[in-house]
């Protein structure tokens, strides 16, 4: 299976929803092939109304809050979107569960890294085999701090192929950062037959413009007054993804910078 084609970026660009709507260009706006293509979704809302997506007969969302999706289908295909997993910077190790701190690892560590500590610790946590990770391709985007990753997972003896995006967000001033995910993932042996169905549901994935500001800003709000010793080594997530539409022209699209408004950091003064 050509993973590459479950369209992470599409996904995301989806998911970012700004009042106007998705924001997508026409050209990556193509329908999923195959059978997907007439599928019908039903739509499903977190209890919290941060967060839909689109699911069919036989699939589930499993849970979701805060922007989260987790999406199960009949044959162990599953779906994250927007999940958000902490991270203290610091020496690799155990992280803090009372505080909601995965793992520490530096921040300085590559994408890969940080996403194999990610899936690894996730699956220990749910009580799973600790698998193996094995990476077929990393693609930059415009922004250092984001990238799409394909490749396997092998638990024990199963074998699941998967695409990722993996975000991560400068820590504040406490030292903890957030890591963004969003993967698509099949056992490999009906991964050809998953993807336009993986595909699809990712595409109806939605939240709100307000939770979207949260998934962005920083894990630890600024004190009241902070020491100008913090201040100085500060890096706030903001321009330019600072919004739904900012995240577009510099990760989805990779716009040069005299197509980005100002607002987002470019040279456009007229958007």
């Amino acid at each position: 299976m050509n993973v590459s084609h479950f369209c992470l970026g599409r996904v995301i660009a989806l998911a970012m929803l700004t009042a106007a709507g998705p924001m997508i260009s026409h050209a990556s706006a193509q329908a999923p092939a195959g059978g997907a293509a007439t599928l019908t979704l039903k739509t499903v809302t977190t209890d919290d109304k941060t967060a839909s997506v689109g699911v069919p007969d036989g699939w589930t969302l499993a849970k979701g809050a805060h922007g989260f999706v987790y999406v199960t289908g009949p044959n162990k295909e599953t779906i994250n979107l927007g999940a958000i997993v902490v991270a203290k910077n610091g020496p690799a190790g155990p992280g803090d569960a009372a505080a909601d701190v995965a793992f520490a690892l530096p921040f300085t560590a590559t994408l890969k890294d940080k996403f194999t500590t990610i899936v690894q610790s996730g699956a220990v946590k749910q009580g799973l085999p600790k698998p193996t990770i094995s990476f077929a391709s990393q693609t930059p985007t415009k922004l250092p701090m984001c990238a799409r990753l394909v490749g396997t997972s092998m638990y024990g003896s199963e074998s699941r192929t998967f695409e990722g995006v993996i975000c991560s967000l400068r820590p504040d001033w406490l030292g903890l950062y957030k890591n963004i995910v969003f993967l698509l993932e099949a056992p490999t042996s009906r991964a050809a037959d998953a993807r336009p169905i993986l595909e699809k549901i990712a595409g109806s994935y939605r939240v709100t413009p307000a939770m979207f500001q949260k998934m962005v800003a920083t894990y630890t709000p600024l004190p009241p007054s902070p020491p100008a010793a913090m201040l100085g080594g500060l890096a706030p997530y903001q321009n330019p993804t600072k919004s739904a539409e900012c995240f577009d022209y510099n990760i989805i699209r990779e716009s040069p910078p005299w197509e980005v408004p100002m607002s987002c950091g470019g040279t456009n003064p007229y958007k």
